[in-house]
């Protein structure tokens, strides 16, 4: 990652509201998938909405994101919870193979760690992705190579079965077990 991406990132965390964000409408909806027990990666997790979520639901949760100040502040929301905020960049050091449960992945795009992302489910795991889509309209990353081609999605991850999709105007969602 560069420097002057890295930089972006910290100073929007850093000047990003106190208060952790809700996690997305697609994971809730289908909350129900989840397993009672086990452990979760939300992996470039920003602010962390989605971390505390899996965490509140009893999963063991990492979070992973490279920048300090989001990592920081989701540590502070995260007090008394199974969750461990790390800052690490994820595309350096993606998942091990079969190291999770469930893997959440939203507003973050990077093609190549897909086959890792699929790896890193344990037999019977969840991978929810979320990101943007299609070309850019006023809303998410202006550069296309960091949102998806309508119906890309669907095809990204092979080896998973795809359990459910939705594709909106400029939004990609999907679920998939191994």
């Amino acid at each position: 990652m560069t420097d002057d991406r890295h930089a972006h990132w910290q100073a929007c965390y850093a000047e990003a509201a106190p208060t952790a964000p809700e996690a997305l409408p697609f994971l809730i909806a289908h909350a129900q998938e989840l397993p009672a027990s086990g452990s979760a990666l939300d992996l470039a997790c920003g602010r962390g909405g989605n971390a505390l979520f899996l965490a509140r639901r009893g999963l063991r949760t990492a979070a992973w994101d490279y920048a300090a100040s989001a990592i920081a502040g989701l540590a502070r929301a995260a007090t008394g919870l199974p969750l461990q905020a790390e800052c690490r960049d994820v595309i350096a050091q993606p998942p091990a193979s079969e190291s999770f449960d469930v893997i959440v992945v939203a507003h973050f795009l990077h093609r190549p760690l897909f086959p890792a992302l699929a790896a890193a489910l344990r037999p019977g795991g969840l991978l929810f992705y979320e990101t943007w889509r299609g070309p850019y309209a006023g809303r998410g990353p202006r550069n296309p190579a960091f949102r998806l081609a309508p119906g890309e999605l669907a095809s990204a991850f092979p080896i998973l079965t795809l359990l459910q999709i939705q594709e909106d105007t400029d939004r990609a969602a999907a679920l998939w077990r191994r």
